[in-house]
């Protein structure tokens, strides 16, 4: 791991535990490479809580300290704004008598120290068998742009997604799981929210499918992840846990991502992992490839035909341990290879 990546996971850690940095057994930070390493990871706003805690004299000065502030500052106010389109919404779904569950970012948020420095890109929305009904609400007589899995649209400039489908139907772990989280939906769960269990098989699903089909998996989202398994441990029997991921065939990536949020947010999350279905070497890949963002290797843009398509098949066996991670029936698997061979 590099100095820059070092210093970063610190700073992060010292925001998310609320902790002043000691930055005294490091050299001087390059804080320019720093603040463009957590701008591509998401978490710009979130280092910034740590630096703010540091005496004056050892934070950054200049213009990149004055680009740090005002994208702190970006972020909170779009925070604050997204928030209150959310009330909005909210209002409108009980008066019309619609249940509304919240989901990833903005339900997360509130796990966060401050929770207006966990970047939100858009408000994600579901109406248990209303999903018609929530557009309504939501855009009256307007028209949202529809794909396979939600509606998006657009209000008062924050974009809203409100999802027909909670996951992507393509895999079999996936209807297993959302057929699950739904049936919770009919038992006592936090108004407006997944119950924990259910959560966190949506969250898993959800982090898991950005490698399948995005091919990259956001540092932000090992941090939700981490966060959220610390915030809900006294809630989450470890046993029921395992035996809920067995049953949707997710036991190894839920094990793999567990240890490795465990160590992002330095908390000790051991009771829930079976060290058995994981390997130490594959772990360490992972963690490096997150921190790097470095999933697949680029194809030479001068390859063409047959040669480029012999790059990309070549580049991807060099990837077949993580299919250990990954949903695990040959259909899905077969998937998740053509839709990584377009990348």
């Amino acid at each position: 791991m590099d100095h820059t990546t070092e210093l970063m996971l610190q700073l992060l850690r010292c925001s998310l535990n609320c902790q002043q940095p000691s930055l005294s057994h490091f050299s001087t930070p390059d804080w320019e490479k720093i603040y463009w390493l957590s701008r591509k990871h998401g978490v710009v706003t979130m280092v910034y809580d740590a630096i703010e805690r540091l005496p004056e004299p050892e934070r950054p000065q200049g213009d990149i300290a004055l680009s740090w502030e005002l994208s702190a500052e970006r972020t909170r106010f779009h925070f604050a704004h997204q928030a209150q389109v959310l009330e909005s919404i909210k209002k409108k779904a009980s008066e019309a008598g619609v249940q509304l569950i919240l989901l990833k970012g903005m339900s997360l948020a509130k796990l966060y120290p401050r929770p207006d420095s966990r970047a939100c890109g858009d408000i994600d929305i579901y109406f248990p068998g209303n999903y018609k009904k929530g557009n309504e609400i939501i855009l009256g007589n307007q028209s949202a742009t529809l794909d396979g899995k939600h509606a998006e649209m657009e209000i008062d400039g924050v974009t809203v997604e409100n999802h027909l489908h909670l996951l992507d139907l393509n895999y079999q772990s996936q209807r297993k799981a959302e057929e699950y989280i739904i049936n919770s939906l009919k038992e006592a769960h936090p108004e407006g929210e997944l119950s924990p269990t259910a959560n966190m098989v949506y969250l898993l699903m959800h982090t898991v499918s950005h490698l399948t089909a995005k091919v990259k998996l956001p540092l932000r989202n090992m941090l939700d992840w981490g966060v959220f398994m610390r915030s809900y441990q006294g809630q989450l029997n470890p046993k029921d846990c395992h035996n809920l991921m067995q049953e949707i065939g997710m036991e190894p990536a839920f094990n793999a991502l567990t240890l490795i949020a465990g160590k992002l947010v330095e908390t000790d999350l051991s009771a829930y992992i079976n060290k058995n279905s994981i390997k130490t070497k594959d772990i360490e890949r992972l963690y490096n490839m997150i921190l790097n963002q470095e999933f697949l290797p680029p194809v030479p843009k001068d390859l063409h035909g047959f040669k480029r398509l012999s790059a990309r098949l070549q580049r991807h066996k060099q990837r077949r341990w993580l299919y250990r991670y990954l949903p695990s029936t040959r259909a899905e698997r077969f998937h998740t290879n053509i839709t990584q061979l377009k990348h």
